[in-house]
């Protein structure tokens, strides 16, 4: 059985590909070459459209709320202990007689 410990052991002791040190510059000029075709910085492309989005979701609902022709009206709640409630299962079954 191969222990885990003396494999990391053994995979420090390995020598950096050199390969990874130009890594970097060229993540970098990728990442340049994507944001100067684009136009504009990163995710500049899906910004747009979910503002729009934001911005109608918003007009839509103030329209919706100012041009409904009654006032809000609370909701009577369903208590428990207050006065008989209507859904109360003694009610419910004294209803059937």
């Amino acid at each position: 059985m191969i222990n885990l410990d003396d494999m990391l052991s053994q995979l420090g002791d390995v020598p950096v590909h050199p390969g990874l040190a130009a890594m970097d510059t060229a993540v970098m000029a990728g990442l340049a070459a994507h944001q100067s075709s684009n136009g504009a910085g990163l995710g500049a492309g899906t910004l747009r459209p979910a503002s729009v989005a934001a911005i109608a979701a918003l007009l839509i609902g103030v329209a919706s709320a100012g041009l409904s022709g009654s006032p809000a009206v609370a909701a009577s709640s369903l208590t428990p202990f207050g006065p008989t409630s209507a859904l109360a299962p003694s009610t419910l079954l004294l209803a059937s007689r």
